[in-house]
């Protein structure tokens, strides 16, 4: 028995110990960041997320004591009034007893009665921050803003809308933290980048300035422009006309007022129309050629030809 019982007892460790070692191989999923050292721009990022984290400590301490701080606060508002009775005719723990009748379709089911507590809530500071943590993210706080202004008194169900004003305390909390502490962290990641740049830029004999107009002189492109060459002729009226200020204004506004009224039947056609002549007389001025060679135009094309697109489906349907 003991010999069974020691060879067991091995047997299971050395299990143990080959699941160990089978469970290290999940590091073969850091293979690829061998590649950081091989390519120089990546690697210049990743050294930048690392040399930021210094500057982010100091704002993630400050962070979390804000976050404290906002979940002391909502002990203070919310404790003890995120419960509820599934049977929601009932307000308090007192008279949720017994079963009551669920209608489902044409089946009637008698259920009982249960006194709950809403997934997130505030009863404690851990779950305050568990829960604001949450909210933090934008992923489901709507519900947790709806048990909020819904909340009444301690250890009594909610009522519909009955603490309106609790909707402050989250607007107040995404403009503390979403907002401005999640900026913050960005910026100073955007700031390190900059620096580190500047860094590698020291070496060279060119200013900061000089190099810029280097760059710009490297990648600027000249604007091509069609113009008909012949001015008597009746395609360079039209090109003055379409490059004409009024004729850019009028379009500018269409687009606005189009817009504004863009769920209007009737309205939307007459619009469809304007920019379909708009495409048409720039087709006539440029030529097919020159008007299909810039990339703006081609989607204002395309845009058009799916607004009559949708116009005829619509009526035909």
């Amino acid at each position: 028995m003991k010999t069974i019982w020691r060879s067991s007892t091995r047997g299971s460790s050395k299990g143990k110990d080959i699941s160990t070692i089978k469970s290290l191989r999940v590091l073969r999923v850091l293979r690829p960041l061998k590649t950081i050292k091989r390519l120089p721009k990546l690697k210049a990022v990743f050294d930048c997320v690392v040399n930021s984290l210094k500057n982010v400590l100091n704002i993630l301490i400050v962070y979390m004591l804000f976050m404290f701080i906002f979940a002391v606060v909502a002990v203070q508002l919310f404790k003890g009034r995120f419960f509820y009775c599934t049977d929601e005719s009932k307000e308090f723990e007192r008279d949720c007893r017994g079963e009551y009748l669920v209608y489902d379709r044409d089946e009637v089911k008698a259920q009982k009665r249960e006194w709950k507590k809403y997934d997130f809530h505030y009863d404690n500071v851990a779950w305050a921050l568990l829960t604001l943590f949450t909210v933090s993210t934008g992923e489901g706080w709507p519900q947790v803003l709806k048990h909020s202004v819904d909340s009444t008194y301690e250890n009594q169900g909610p009522s519909p809308g009955y603490r309106m004003e609790m909707s402050i305390f989250y607007v107040v909390y995404f403009v503390v933290f979403p907002f401005f502490f999640v900026n913050i962290f960005v910026a100073l990641i955007i700031i390190t980048f900059q620096e580190q740049g500047d860094k590698m830029m020291e070496d060279y004999s060119l200013e900061k300035n000089e190099r810029a107009c280097i760059d710009f002189a490297i990648n600027a492109k000249p604007l091509t422009r069609h113009m008909p060459k012949n001015k008597l002729s009746f395609q360079y009226r039209m090109w003055q006309f379409v490059v004409s200020p009024p004729f850019e204004y009028s379009i500018m506004a269409l687009i606005a007022l189009n817009t504004i009224v863009l769920m209007m039947k009737n309205l939307n056609i007459v619009f469809t129309t304007f920019f379909f002549m708009e495409s048409v007389l720039k087709i006539i001025a440029f030529g097919p050629l020159n008007y299909f060679r810039d990339a703006w135009n081609i989607f204002d094309f395309v845009s058009v030809l799916g607004s009559i697109t949708d116009i005829l489906v619509t009526e035909l349907g």
